[in-house]
C-alpha cells in the first residue's frame, strides 16, 4: 500500500479519535480531557516499548537504534519522515505531511496541544522502555500543515 494510502487512512481514524477528545472534553473539560489523554498514551508508550525491546532481543539501546525502532510508530500512520542525523547520542529526524496534525487542524483542535499531551509523549515513553536515559524531544514545531517538525531521541 502506499505512504499516501496509509496516510489517509490514518487521518481518517485520528479525526474520529480527536473529534471523541473534543466530545469528553465538552463534558469533563479539555484539561481534565488532555491529562487523560496523556494517562493513556503513557501507558500505550511503556506497552509498545516493551514490545520493541523483546522483539528486537535488546538490553538497552542507544538513540540510533531506540530512534530507528522508534520511527515504524510515525511511518504507520503515513508520517512523512527523514532521518536529518544519527549516532549514538542523537537520531534527529524532519516530520513532513502528518496524518495527526492534519487531523486536528481539520477539526479546529490545537493541533500542537494535542501532540504534546498525546502522540509526543507516547513517543518518549516509548523509548524510555528502550534505555531510561532516552528522551523523544521537539527541538522545531510546525507552523502549518506545510511546514515540518524535526523530533529527536536523545541519550542523557
Amino acid at each position: 500500500m502506499a505512504r499516501e494510502d496509509v496516510f489517509n487512512g490514518a487521518r481518517t481514524a485520528m479525526m474520529l479519535f480527536d473529534a471523541y477528545l473534543g466530545t469528553v472534553a465538552q463534558e469533563i473539560g479539555m484539561e481534565q480531557a488532555m491529562g487523560l489523554l496523556t494517562k493513556m498514551c503513557e501507558g500505550m508508550g511503556v506497552m509498545q516499548g516493551q514490545i520493541m525491546k523483546q522483539q528486537a532481543g535488546i538490553k538497552e539501546c542507544d538513540a540510533k537504534t531506540a530512534g530507528a525502532l522508534a520511527r515504524t510508530v510515525p511511518e504507520s500512520l503515513g508520517i512523512a519522515l527523514q532521518v536529518i542525523e544519527e549516532s549514538s547520542q542523537r537520531a534527529v529526524v524532519k516530520c513532513g505531511q502528518c496524518s495527526v496534525y492534519e487531523a486536528a487542524q481539520m477539526l479546529g483542535m490545537d493541533a500542537e496541544s494535542f501532540c504534546r499531551a498525546g502522540p509526543l509523549r507516547f513517543m518518549d515513553t516509548v523509548v524510555k522502555q528502550l534505555n531510561p536515559n532516552l528522551s523523544w524531544q521537539v527541538l522545531k514545531y510546525r507552523s502549518s500543515a506545510d511546514d515540518f517538525c524535526e523530533e529527536a531521541c536523545v541519550l542523557g
